[in-house]
């Protein structure tokens, strides 16, 4: 039987305790590549007892399966079932996104990208590409593909900025870097920097990191379950004159989509931990 707990937080927000948020944490863990119980226990914090006991619920219910042979356990069928289709798994944050999407496109006639990361890897979830002829289309060949290893840009920084602490370090010694570009931030301390700097100003922008001459701005959404992120690329000539302007209308349009997710998903402040 699986049992939650509603604790009250400081500030009001309701708390999720117990088996279903031991769940939770494990499931991300196998998302991420972390198998074995006594590393899931040492990432989690959870005694080995109650890792062991959450993975054999969590197998009886085909989210997770153990390897016979090398004793580690792997996100079950039914995950995959679940999330084979991503624009299916997150149709209502597209929605939530879409009308948002549409007016920045407009207003900056540049490229409008929704990105999304589950534990280690990341993906362009709905684009709207700009309608110049000379435009940023990220990925826009390679829809719903997972990312693990290409960890730059300004919408990745978002992303992890939104991750606490302790999780973002850990994100940080695991992810490797490789280097695409003169301007790709393969340096994991100055990575993090930037990323903290996110935290400050609300916003990312990044030039030439992962495709030359293109030019990124992006703003964290939240209320959502997992982070997400919202921006506008173009060419970097195009872009460099209007980043304040860009900056202003993302700014504005992430508070909407941000309270549209809240009065859908009936999460208001919540932030991926």
């Amino acid at each position: 039987m699986v049992i939650v707990n509603q604790k009250a937080a400081p500030g009001g927000t309701d708390k999720v305790t117990g088996s279903i948020a031991h769940a939770r944490d494990i499931l991300v863990c196998l998302s991420s590549g972390i198998n074995k119980v006594s590393d899931i226990a040492r990432h989690t914090g959870f005694s080995k007892s109650t890792v062991h006991r959450v993975l054999k619920l969590l197998e009886q219910s085909q989210l997770a399966v153990q390897d016979s042979i090398n004793r580690r356990y792997y996100l079950g069928p039914l995950v995959m079932r679940l999330s084979s289709d991503a624009l299916t798994s997150h149709q209502r944050l597209i929605t939530c996104a879409d009308t948002e999407m549409k007016r920045l496109s407009y207003v900056t006639e540049e490229s409008v990208v929704l990105d999304i990361m589950m534990g280690l890897k990341y993906m362009l979830l709905y684009e709207i590409p700009s309608r110049h002829n000379l435009k940023l289309s990220l990925e826009a060949s390679r829809p719903n593909a997972l990312y693990t290893s290409f960890y730059a840009g300004a919408s990745v920084k978002v992303m992890l900025a939104q991750f606490d602490d302790n999780k973002l370090k850990k994100l940080i010694e695991i992810i490797n870097i490789p280097r695409v570009t003169d301007r790709t931030v393969t340096d994991k301390n100055v990575l993090l920097s930037q990323i903290l700097d996110v935290r400050k100003t609300g916003y990312a922008v990044s030039r030439s990191e992962r495709i030359l001459g293109g030019f990124c701005v992006a703003v964290p959404v939240f209320n959502y379950v997992l982070p997400v992120s919202l921006s506008v690329a173009g060419p970097e000539m195009r872009m460099l004159p209007k980043v304040k302007s860009i900056v202003n209308e993302l700014r504005a349009s992430t508070l909407k989509i941000s309270k549209n997710i809240a009065l859908m998903f009936g999460n208001g402040n919540h932030k991926p931990s």
